[in-house]
């Protein structure tokens, strides 16, 4: 039943990465059940009509723009502002909205605001403009390979590498400046990752989404001077980093509560992020665009509801930090836990 469903989805020809897919393909070849793999199926087995969820959201183009135009003008309340009030302003708005903006990243990297791969990538583009730094075609290639290699050490190039868990340790100084500095440090690991690395089409995105960025930041340097671009870059950086929503890169696989493969949050937060915290479900259906994630939750309560979900962000921002029993090398214990 469960192939059903997703052959009827796949004949309405939406067009997408379709990660369940090649999540089954790759089970295959490694012999390994997908830590998500064995609760999809059941859910498309019991609820068919979850099929229907799956597709694309072109209205997240509109909050594209509309976040990237706020962004762009909150900066100009700083331009001749003194430091501290600079930070303040990314600490408590340019993170926010530079954050929005990754969520909806993730949506076109998964193909779920426009029906053309074109559109999506240009979504990419746009979005990334107010983060300075170029990222949104690289973390659109590594982030499928996220998805499909989840949680294995080495294939999935959101697990840390083995040199930066095991210097990060459990020392709380250490572990808030991973995550203070944590668009660096992801950064670096890409530089030794060599499981799949872009070529073709691909690089020539990413060459394009360098072009972009830079020559938009050197034209708002020009109209606004440096100070407006400081802003915007420490707000991206905030935004992934020691700030509440960037705690939520902890939240989502490292296993800080009583083991799973991942983890949701159900908090206030998910109304500036666009349902992000919807964590499970969203790595169960990776087709279903942000805004019927809590639809899925609701017609399967009985599969998310007997999960932990994090609270708050802030709360486990605090004990990730301070608590020495959470480190970063319990991302590798996890999928040890899930296989025994």
């Amino acid at each position: 039943m469960a192939s059903d469903a997703m052959n009827t989805w796949n004949k309405q020809g939406v067009e997408t990465l379709s990660t369940e897919q090649e999540e089954v393909k790759r089970e295959g070849i490694q012999k390994r059940t997908h830590p998500h793999g064995v609760r999809r199926k059941e859910i498309l087995g019991r609820y068919p009509d979850i099929s229907k969820f799956m597709g694309y959201h072109p209205m997240s183009f509109f909050y594209i723009v509309w976040v990237v135009l706020l962004q762009l003008f909150a900066g100009t309340f700083v331009k001749n502002a003194n430091g501290l009030v600079v930070f303040l302003m990314a600490y408590t708005v340019g993170a926010v909205c530079d954050h929005a903006l990754y969520v909806l990243i993730h949506d076109a990297t998964h193909n779920l605001v426009f029906k053309s791969s074109f559109w999506n990538r240009i979504s990419l583009l746009v979005a990334n403009l107010p983060h300075v730094f170029p990222s949104a075609i690289l973390f659109r290639f590594y982030h499928i390979q996220h998805h499909i290699e989840l949680n294995l050490p080495e294939k999935d190039p959101d697990v840390p590498m083995d040199w930066e868990a095991k210097w990060v340790g459990n020392s709380s100084f250490r572990k808030a400046f991973w995550l203070a500095n944590f668009a660096i440090f992801q950064s670096v690991r890409m530089l030794f990752y060599t499981h799949k690395v872009p070529v073709g089409k691909e690089l020539k995105w990413v060459i394009v989404n360098w072009v972009t960025n830079l020559g938009f930041a050197f034209g708002l340097y020009q109209v606004f001077g440096l100070k407006y671009l400081f802003y915007l870059l420490i707000s991206s950086v905030f935004s992934v980093g020691l700030h509440p929503l960037g705690a939520r890169w902890i939240a989502e696989h490292y296993p800080t509560q009583p083991f799973q493969s991942t983890y949701s949050y159900y908090g206030g937060g998910n109304r500036v992020s666009f349902n992000i915290g919807f964590h499970n479900e969203h790595h169960d259906f990776p087709s279903i665009p942000w805004h019927k994630l809590p639809l899925l939750k609701k017609l399967a309560p009985e599969y998310y509801d007997t999960l932990f979900a994090h609270p708050s962000y802030t709360m486990l921002l605090w004990d990730f930090i301070m608590n020495p029993k959470w480190d970063l090398l319990s991302r590798f214990d996890s999928e040890k836990l899930r296989t025994e």
